[in-house]
């Protein structure tokens, strides 16, 4: 039995961070969003644990998210962890985007359908939270609000008749260290109790406090703020970077930031609800068109 399942991509819509936790984490509030830019994964039966990815950037060794899902899940079914899995990348690495830990997420579900081993929020959502922070709201999808160090996880109802966002990502052509952004976050502030994207403001993001953090650790970044802020008035840089999302941009500001930053990607995508989540994500057998 084959099976394949799309693990779609996330921006954060708003970010705020607070101080650390006793856990070494830094406690935080977002509105995170799932978009159709997507990678693939496939997987079949095998005698032993086999990843391959289309990406030779993509690491293929123990410390992979993937990996690590698989070892885990079949650790605490008690069985042994034998799959060869293949992952078709797409969502760009380093971006903000969760790419990894939306594959760990896809890799969690599809493999607990080829073991035969339990799927739902009770028994996977631990494993989610001890792979990584962003990994729990991987097994929701749609629009959420998480808290925490993002374990926590409140998902937002689809709205009756509510239409996708249309959203453009500015992607430089580097990467940023997530755990280099929070070593560099200086924040120590209380969080407070409502974020702006759910004040009724008008506007698609809100603040992300890491944005200072990120352009420090990588200043090229403050070029291609300036860039997208000429592009749109709602811009937001998703996660800790180095993806920049834009809300509202015109076919002309388009090509324009495309020929001011050819040696960049930029991607149209829409935002998705959670049924079209979890159409994307549910294992199904053969190929997914």
């Amino acid at each position: 039995m084959t099976l394949s399942c799309l693990a779609p991509a996330k921006v954060n819509r708003e970010l705020r961070v607070g101080g650390l936790r006793s856990d070494g984490f830094h406690e935080i509030r977002s509105r995170i969003v799932s978009i159709d830019v997507a990678d693939r994964l496939t997987v079949e039966p095998a005698d032993d644990l086999v990843f391959s990815c289309d990406d030779p950037a993509v690491p293929a060794g123990e410390d992979n998210l993937v990996v690590r899902a698989a070892r885990l899940l079949a650790r605490r079914a008690g069985i042994a962890a034998g799959a060869r899995i293949r992952l078709e990348k797409r969502v760009p690495m380093g971006g903000g985007l969760g790419g990894g830990s939306g594959d760990a997420a896809a890799a969690l579900l599809i493999l607990a359908r080829l073991w035969r081993v339990p799927d739902d929020a009770d028994a996977l959502s631990p494993l989610a939270a001890e792979l990584g922070s962003d990994v729990p709201f991987f097994l929701t999808g749609g629009e959420a609000d998480v808290a925490g160090r993002g374990e926590s996880v409140l998902p937002l109802p689809d709205g009756a008749g509510a239409k996708p966002v249309d959203l453009v990502l500015l992607v430089p052509p580097f990467s940023i260290s997530t755990a280099g952004v929070y070593r560099t976050y200086a924040g120590r502030g209380i969080l407070s109790g409502t974020l702006a994207v759910a004040s009724g403001q008008g506007e698609f993001f809100g603040p992300n406090d890491l944005a200072s953090a990120v352009q420090q650790v990588e200043p090229r970044m403050e070029e291609y703020l300036r860039s997208a802020q000429r592009a749109s008035r709602d811009v937001a840089i998703s996660g800790s970077g180095s993806t920049i999302a834009l809300h509202g941009v015109s076919a002309e500001a388009f090509r324009s930031l495309a020929e001011r930053h050819p040696e960049a990607r930029l991607l149209r995508c829409r935002t998705l609800s959670r049924r079209e989540y979890r159409e994307r994500i549910q294992p199904t057998s053969g190929d997914l068109s």
